[in-house]
């Protein structure tokens, strides 16, 4: 009985210690892609997708391929990159589910610009997100931006 236990008692170390380090490496990934917004970094940006990632943008009622959605982001970086506007990209999550190379998560990013005057525009989106992990790499295979939502929404998941 004793070794059935330990057996067992081994086994929740070693998931635990897989989930801590897939949502360890989730994190990280989020952070860079931040990091990448914040730089203007567009091919930092665009290579946390899968080539094949689709955008659905339940706010519009449209599906398309990820490379559409970049060809209207990519203005927004080169700006921010030449400093034209800083821009800032934040996410907090309302569900994550997980293993050592899938993931759904469902949250609200807040995406803002601040243009040279100081103005700041921004939004809050309801989103959830799908990944795969190719090598060491998480790459998102599907965007979808649920809803527009707001800063109280946004306060509710800290």
């Amino acid at each position: 009985m004793n070794k059935i236990l330990l057996v067992l008692s081994l086994l929740v170390t070693q998931e635990e210690h897989l989930n801590n380090k897939t949502l360890d490496e989730l994190d990280n990934t989020w952070q860079r892609i931040s990091i990448s917004v914040k730089n203007g970094d567009f091919d930092s940006y665009q290579s946390f997708y899968h080539p094949d990632a689709i955008m659905v943008n339940k706010i519009s009622g449209k599906t398309y391929p990820i490379i559409d959605a970049f060809d209207r982001w990519k203005p927004g970086f080169e700006d921010t990159k030449k400093g034209k506007i800083k821009s800032n990209l934040s996410v907090r999550f309302a569900q994550r589910s997980y293993d050592r190379v899938t993931a759904h998560e469902e949250g609200i990013f807040y995406y803002y610009t601040i243009d040279p005057k100081g103005k700041k525009e921004g939004s809050y989106v309801r989103f959830e997100s799908l990944w795969v992990k190719k090598g060491e790499d998480w790459l998102m295979v599907m965007e979808n931006q649920k809803s527009i939502t707001d800063q109280n929404e946004w306060n509710k998941l800290q």
